[in-house]
């Protein structure tokens, strides 16, 4: 439906197996997960992984206007919004940083007004994004370094559960600590420390939301040294304790029955 000039659908998606799509409009697109979960998710943009691990409620990711978005899952059930938004409202310069797995919880309350059919979050929506994007505005890597970078990050995905400084991801990408960190934050937005604590919160989520385990298993199973730190950390974060947000977020994963392509 159009909504203030943008278009808006809510869709369940629901899939069985290994999965792969490519995205590529001639309109901005962006992408609001609202509830349930793939069992995995991997995104790019071009040449460049832009995100790995499972999409959580209120998580955003944009495929500008031209741009090949690709996406792989291994089978799961999740309800988005997609706001199309025409590229006369927006530009999105060639050397943003790509906007993958975003949380803004005024960005996601727009477009959750968008998709009620509230013609006047449209403005307020591209306004926030704009500015948003006007700060990842940078510099690409060469072709050789973004593959290093990549590389690192599956490596990174498969260990959060273990001790990892950033002297061991700098000896897994052949690089200095210094010169890491460089082009590290360079394509994430972030640290290598601070992207490995982002993902192993978003571990911890999807443990919260997807299985009947103990804050304490959640927390060792995710890196976090004891139920305590994990606790610690999620609050300082998320803003809540774990348990408040598994409370909140369990009530939205899609039963059986609500799944159906989208």
């Amino acid at each position: 439906m159009d909504v203030g000039g943008l278009k808006v659908a809510s869709i369940t998606d629901r899939i069985d197996g290994h999965a792969s799509w490519t995205i590529e409009r001639d309109v901005h697109a962006l992408i609001l997960y609202e509830a349930g979960s793939y069992h995995w998710l991997e995104t790019w943009q071009d040449m460049q992984r832009t995100s790995l691990g499972d999409p959580l409620p209120g998580e955003m990711w944009l495929v500008p206007a031209g741009r090949v978005y690709r996406a792989e899952a291994r089978g799961g059930a999740v309800r988005y919004i997609d706001i199309e938004i025409p590229v006369s409202r927006l530009n999105v310069a060639a050397d943003t940083r790509a906007l993958a797995a975003h949380h803004d919880l005024a960005l996601a309350a727009l477009g959750r007004a968008l998709a009620e059919g509230d013609a006047a979050a449209a403005d307020p929506f591209v306004a926030i994004l704009r500015e948003t994007l006007a700060g990842m505005a940078g510099r690409p890597d060469p072709p050789a370094v973004a593959e290093r970078i990549n590389q690192l990050m599956t490596f990174i995905q498969d260990r959060l559960e273990a001790p990892l400084t950033v002297e061991d991801m700098a000896a897994e990408a052949g690089m200095s600590v210094n010169t890491l960190i460089i082009h590290f934050a360079r394509a994430t937005g972030r640290t290598p420390a601070q992207y490995v604590l982002r993902q192993r919160l978003r571990r911890a989520c999807w443990f919260l939301m997807n299985r009947p385990l103990t804050i304490a298993e959640i927390a060792f199973a995710t890196g976090f040294s004891s139920h305590a730190h994990l606790c610690a950390i999620f609050r300082r974060k998320v803003g809540m304790s774990p348990g408040e947000w598994r409370r909140r977020h369990r009530s939205a994963i899609l039963s059986d029955s609500e799944g159906g392509k989208g």
